[in-house]
């Protein structure tokens, strides 16, 4: 194939892949950093934070107890029932079993955990995503649930936050 032919192929290729991005990007609806959803299996309204910086979705949740397990988080947790209990921001409980989808680190500012994942149905504007989210006590953080881009992944994307004058 010519230089020039080549090239002009190229071209295509590249203002046809940046259209196909623009358009998808285009289709994201933009959310407010905080929006109300409710949590389908405990049919529980929460407060959720919406967290560019999280990978994956992290709840309030107790009094966890794994079926069978050794008490720490390991690797053959995996695919095992685990009972806890959801709390909301209003302080409402409720107590749940699922299955156990991956045990994993996760990384924050000052350490490191081993937490369990579950996928939990979050409904948000008459539609229902299934997510998966990780099993923390959220008790001194202000924000019970945090949407992470596992969530956002689905079509959205976060505003920008307006800054208060002093």
């Amino acid at each position: 194939m010519p230089r020039a032919a080549a090239a002009a192929v190229l071209l295509v290729a590249g203002l046809v892949a940046g259209y196909t991005l623009g358009v998808g990007n285009a289709a994201r609806r933009v959310l407010d950093p905080v929006v109300m959803v409710r949590i389908g299996e405990a049919g529980l309204d929460f407060r959720a934070r919406l967290d560019t910086g999280a990978v994956v979705s992290s709840i309030n949740a107790h009094d966890l107890e794994v079926v069978g397990g050794s008490g720490r988080p390991a690797l053959d947790d995996i695919g095992r029932e685990i009972r806890f209990t959801l709390v909301n921001d209003a302080g409402e409980q409720r107590r749940l079993g699922a299955r156990i989808e991956q045990v994993r680190g996760i990384r924050m500012a000052d350490c490191r955990e081993v937490r369990y994942h579950v996928y939990l149905t979050v409904f948000f504007r008459g539609h229902a995503y299934r997510v998966l989210t990780n099993l923390n006590d959220r008790s001194k953080a202000g924000d019970k649930l945090l949407l992470g881009r596992n969530w956002l992944y689905h079509g959205y994307a976060v505003g920008p936050v307006e800054e208060v004058e002093l």
